[in-house]
């Protein structure tokens, strides 16, 4: 009853060192990307997400996109992760917007979406237009994370949201830099979109136990463990 207690607190003490001396692995998240334009009309006329920024592919541009009502000049996107530091980003930008839902006209020199992640912080993202207006309208080159306006404003006809943020289920958070949205349903023009976060921070995922000085600490304290049971066994029993 004695020897099992001696020796069961020698090897908690050896176990205690042992266990210092490693580390776990964090797998890096996948949510980062960014797309240029997400388009759907009326009769049918739909346009996926593109072009399109992973971490497997971190950049990607085109000159220009034409669909139906929606034209643009340059697009690009851009996605980056550093796992050693625990950030990652993404950016997305649409130049020379020209378009036009239910015949209400939108256009802007420039849309941009962006958000930035770092581990053990929230995601931050933010949107800045340049020349942007609707229906002769300016607009705030700057606007706060979900601005919201009706158009035309007697007949509301589209939702025009800007730095529209959402959060997302696995902790993410998507920013589109504007989003035009028909009242009835039938067309959703996105521009601009940014998602990452939340950012993880890698570690060594082989660190070796303990060697060197902890090693021997804690093949000592074992071995002193047991003297110590040897010499309390020999005054009980002798």
């Amino acid at each position: 009853m004695f020897l099992g207690r001696t020796f069961a607190v020698s090897l908690a003490a050896l176990t205690a060192l042992l266990a210092g001396t490693t580390s776990t692995a964090h797998a890096s998240d996948d949510t980062v990307n960014a797309y240029g334009a997400s388009i759907t009309l009326p009769l049918g006329l739909r346009f996926r997400p593109a072009p399109e920024a992973e971490a497997g592919n971190p950049a990607a541009e085109v000159a220009s996109i034409n669909v139906g009502t929606v034209s643009t000049g340059a697009v690009a996107v851009e996605v980056e992760r550093k796992t050693a530091v625990g950030t990652e980003s993404a950016r997305a930008s649409v130049d020379g917007l020209n378009a036009a839902l239910l015949g209400v006209g939108f256009t802007a020199g420039s849309v941009r979406a962006e958000c930035t992640a770092v581990a053990g912080q929230p995601t931050t993202g933010s949107t800045t237009l340049a020349d942007a207006r609707v229906l002769g309208t300016t607009l705030d080159s700057s606007p706060a994370a979900g601005t919201t306006f009706l158009f035309p404003p007697l007949l509301p006809l589209v939702e025009v949201r800007l730095n529209e943020q959402i959060p997302n289920a696995d902790g993410s958070l998507t920013v589109h830099g504007m989003r035009v949205r028909a009242l009835s349903g039938d067309g959703d023009v996105i521009l601009s979109s940014a998602t990452c976060g939340p950012a993880t921070l890698d570690a060594p995922s082989d660190a070796p136990l303990a060697s060197g000085a902890g090693l021997y600490m804690a093949l000592g304290l074992a071995a002193a463990g047991g003297g110590a049971m040897l010499l309390r066994r020999r005054r009980r029993f002798g």
